[in-house]
Order: structure tokens, then C-alpha cells, then sequence
């Protein structure tokens, strides 16, 4: 037997019903059609972001590292035992509460904003295009917080960690908030209308764990492809093998294939995605009896966004008969698919 996961991230866009009728329902479906008569529909509840709800799918979530630490994996930085990661995110603070989350900053204002805020504090600091990773000597116990997605309009104490071991990080978020409040780039994006990255917000907190090497859990070799690098840090950790032979499928092996929408781009675009997908893609992976395929479209179009514990879609052919409508614990799906 052959196992195929296609993980379609922010698909589940093409199932919302709008006007009576989904974007699903447009996209021609030439090859995928196969499937759908092969196959069948279910449910799987996922988690809040992207990289817990696949950490999930393969482990259970008490292992989980933290969102920062697979990125920092993901970057290459040189991690040590003790290390402990946050993503940070600049955002704009007035009267006490959090007025914009999403500020347009260039990698060299991030940089000048961090320099400012590390004169008086402890930390490194490593800047990507969308990411900016944080990383500290400081032993804390492990908590997860919103993303910044979810604290516009609220106050800021009410975003502050409640626990007296978090004191240290509170007191360096109210201080960011004293020292870029008059830093002249802010003073600049005020001048032009621009909400000022006045508060530097800490959130997807990691710690150091060793990776886990899925093949010897699961007994069976596991390959993954994709376009972009956004889940490398979690292929990273599990000494999943990236392969670019994407249409010599061995048996007894597991291909993970990612692929994924843009949030930038609208619904003519995903959907002509999913054409693309359907038409070229699994015209040269057809439905096959030899081969056991999970198709899972889940919501996550912005990897840096959080989003309420969502049910998502699968499509399982062939499987087990005995296969459920419904999975409120995903690694529950992956365990029959696998069996």
C-alpha cells in the first residue's frame, strides 16, 4: 500500500457558502472527481494555528514545542537547551488599548525599533520577512497567549500575563511602549497618518525539546513536498525527509504533499489554484486501488494568525470501513489512515 496526504492549507475557504453557492462548486474538478466517487467526506477539528494542528495530527499536543521554537527550526538558528523563544510583533497601543495589529514596517525600522528596546533589556532578535523571532536565557514554565490577531480593542493589561513568573516580560512590554512612543520613525508614520509600532507584543512562547524522528514512531519512511518553507520548522522536528520526487511513489512510504493559498490574492485566484491542483497535480498522482489517499482542507490562509478551533474537511480513500464521521482528535484520523 501507498499513503498520500494532501494538506491544502486555507482551502476550506473554497466551502464557505456565499449567495446560495461555495467557491468549490465553480472550480472544474477534472481528476479530483475521481476521487470524490472513491471516496469519503468527513470532519476533523483542528487547533488554533497552523503548526499545533499538524504537530497534533502525528503526536499529542503535550509535546507540542511552541510555534516560535519550530520556527526558530525553520530559520536555522543556533538553538541550546535553555533557550526560550517568542514571536514578536509591533503593533499600535493608544490610550492604553491595542489599536492596529497589522503595521507595514520594513526589516531595517524592525531592526532600529529592536535595537532601541534591547539597550535596556536581555534578548536576541532574528528578523524575516514575515517573522520576527526572539530569544532569551530565562527559564519560564510553558503558556500559550492570542496571536496578535486577537487582541485588537483590548486593553492592555488585559493582553499581560497573569502569572508572577511572567513579571520580567510584562515589565519589557510596558517599556517598549514608554521608549518607541517619541522614536522618530514612529513620529514620522504619525506625521503621514500611519498607526506608530508603538508596542512591542510577545506571543507563540517555545522552549527547547529534542526532535522526534516519526519514521521509528510510526514504522514506516515519510517524504514531504512542498512550494513554500512555512512548515519546515515541524518537518525539521519530526526528521521528516524533504523529497523533490514528487511522482515516484514507493510503497509502504508516506508522501506528505503542502500546499497552500495566499491570503493576498481573492477567490478567482483560489479557485483557478484549485484547478491547477486538481487538474495538473493529480493527473500525475490518479486515483489509484494500491494506494490509500487524505485529502484535508483546513483553514489556516495566514500562517500568523490565530483562528477559533475549527471543524475541517477530509476527503479518505480507500480506507477502513470503519472509518468516523467525525474526529474531534485528528491523530485518530492519521492512525487509520497509517493502518
Amino acid at each position: 500500500m501507498k499513503y498520500i496526504i494532501f494538506a491544502l492549507h486555507g482551502y476550506l475557504e473554497l466551502f464557505k457558502r456565499k449567495e446560495g453557492k461555495t467557491l468549490f462548486e465553480y472550480a472544474k474538478k477534472y481528476n479530483f472527481e475521481n476521487f470524490m466517487e472513491n471516496g469519503r467526506w468527513g470532519y476533523l477539528l483542528f487547533d488554533k494555528s497552523l503548526e499545533k494542528s499538524y504537530f497534533k495530527f502525528f503526536c499529542s499536543d503535550k509535546d507540542f514545542p511552541g510555534v516560535s521554537f519550530l520556527r526558530a527550526l525553520r530559520y536555522k538558528i543556533k538553538i541550546n537547551k535553555n533557550d526560550v523563544f517568542w514571536l514578536g510583533e509591533f503593533v499600535f497601543s493608544f490610550n492604553n488599548k491595542i489599536i492596529e495589529t497589522e503595521i507595514n514596517l520594513n526589516p531595517n525600522e524592525k531592526k532600529v525599533l529592536l535595537e532601541e528596546i534591547k539597550k535596556q533589556n536581555g534578548f536576541e532578535f532574528y528578523i524575516f520577512e514575515k517573522d520576527i523571532i526572539l530569544k532569551f536565557l530565562e527559564q519560564l514554565p510553558r503558556i500559550e497567549n492570542n496571536f496578535p490577531n486577537r487582541i485588537k480593542n483590548q486593553k492592555i493589561d488585559n493582553i499581560l500575563f497573569k502569572q508572577k513568573s511572567f513579571e520580567k516580560l510584562n515589565k519589557l512590554m510596558k517599556e517598549s511602549l514608554d521608549i518607541l512612543n517619541n522614536h522618530p520613525i514612529n513620529k514620522v508614520r504619525l506625521d503621514l497618518n500611519e498607526p506608530a509600532a508603538n508596542f512591542l507584543y510577545f506571543f507563540g512562547m517555545g522552549k527547547y525539546e529534542e526532535k522526534v524522528d516519526l519514521k521509528e514512531i510510526i514504522r514506516k519512511k515519510i517524504f514531504y513536498f512542498s512550494e513554500k518553507n512555512i512548515l519546515d520548522g515541524l518537518v525539521e522536528f519530526f526528521r521528516i525527509e524533504k523529497t523533490g520526487e514528487i511522482f515516484d511513489i514507493k510503497d509502504e512510504c508516506i508522501y506528505w504533499f503542502d500546499f497552500f493559498l495566499d491570503c493576498k490574492t481573492g477567490p478567482s485566484i483560489w479557485v483557478k489554484n484549485f484547478e491547477i491542483f486538481s487538474n495538473d497535480f493529480l493527473g500525475k498522482i490518479p486515483f489509484r486501488q494500491d494506494a490509500r489517499f487524505l485529502f484535508v482542507f483546513d483553514p489556516f490562509i495566514d500562517e500568523n494568525k490565530e483562528y477559533e478551533k475549527t471543524t475541517s474537511l477530509f476527503l479518505a480513500v480507500n480506507f477502513p470501513n470503519r472509518l468516523k464521521n467525525k474526529y474531534k482528535k485528528s491523530s485518530l484520523l492519521f492512525e487509520k489512515f497509517i493502518e
